[in-house]
């Protein structure tokens, strides 16, 4: 049996298993934000959406509670600690595993909104306002940013608008997840339909293939990127070459009406994880593994 690849014909073996692959298409009903890249009061969201955060989105990680992952920082205000390898743990079992998410347009529509607020902690008679404003230890600088916190916040906000598609692929579905969906988003809970289908052919490619779609260089073992976005919680290569064998994917284009094909090189085998010692969680020791980036402190 053969299966094919790019420029020539790979021999299979009888323990390799290709795994099942979904293409997914994403369209967004409101204007989507999170913090990307702060340019000093210019916050802007790029053209990706982070694996972990479908993740999350697509309700993957629900434990044996029986509800969606909460927000961790409800549990641990301080320490702002996620639990990637708790949250993870059965989908990496099962082989599951979602891509982050690309725009499908050259230049997704966006736009730049300002926001002006202030700090309501005030409100909280109970609480010390510097407790909350600052993580800062020492007492001259708590006090310093307390008196700073009765100014004004203001600034800009690049945010993605409504309308934008994305693509992104899943690994290995489970049985119970909806093929059809809304979802929510980014720091706004952005509204967004989510249609999943199986994608046509799914081959294997020889060794040393350039991904052709969003790689998370902690997921995928021996990547090299080659266009390395900095976000958090792990950087994403837009571009990266594979040094082991890759998958070559095959299906329609969701939003093309004359029958359009798109054909993209896959990791063969991602997880969470895979490509770091202590696996998602130790991305980032020196932050414990935030979420997302947050303005910078206050000096």
């Amino acid at each position: 049996m053969v299966v094919k690849g790019m420029g020539r014909m790979l021999p299979t073996t009888r323990h390799r298993a290709l795994p099942a692959v979904l293409y997914g298409a994403l369209e967004l009903h409101g204007d989507l934000f999170f913090a990307s890249l702060e340019f000093h009061d210019l916050v802007e969201t790029l053209p990706v959406i982070h694996n972990y955060a479908l993740t999350y989105a697509l309700d993957l990680c629900v434990p044996e509670t029986g509800r969606v992952t909460p927000l961790y920082w409800a549990m641990e205000r301080r320490k702002q600690q996620p639990r990637y390898l708790d949250d993870f743990a059965n989908l990496v079992q099962a082989g599951t595993y979602v891509t982050p998410a690309k725009s499908v347009d050259a230049f997704p529509p966006t736009a730049i909104r300002q926001y002006a607020t202030r700090v309501d902690e005030y409100l909280h008679w109970e609480r010390k306002i510097d407790d909350v404003l600052s993580w800062e230890p020492n007492p001259k600088k708590r006090k310093a940013n307390t008196l700073a916190s009765v100014f004004p916040l203001h600034g800009y906000l690049k945010v993605i608008m409504v309308g934008a598609r994305f693509l992104f692929y899943v690994y290995n579905p489970p049985a119970e997840l909806q093929m059809e969906r809304y979802i929510r988003l980014g720091k706004f809970n952005t509204k967004a339909a989510v249609v999943l289908a199986p994608c046509s052919e799914v081959a294997v490619a020889e060794a040393g293939q350039v991904a052709t779609h969003p790689v998370n260089p902690a997921d995928v073992p021996g990547a090299l990127p080659l266009n390395l976005l900095t976000m958090r919680p792990t950087p994403l290569a837009m571009a990266a070459r594979l040094s082991h064998e890759a998958l070559l994917v095959t299906h329609p284009d969701p939003w093309s009406r004359g029958g359009r094909c798109i054909t993209a090189h896959l990791p063969i085998s991602p997880h969470y994880g895979g490509a770091t010692t202590g696996g998602a969680d130790a991305v980032y020791p020196h932050r414990g593994g935030q979420a997302s980036s947050g303005r910078p402190r206050r000096r």
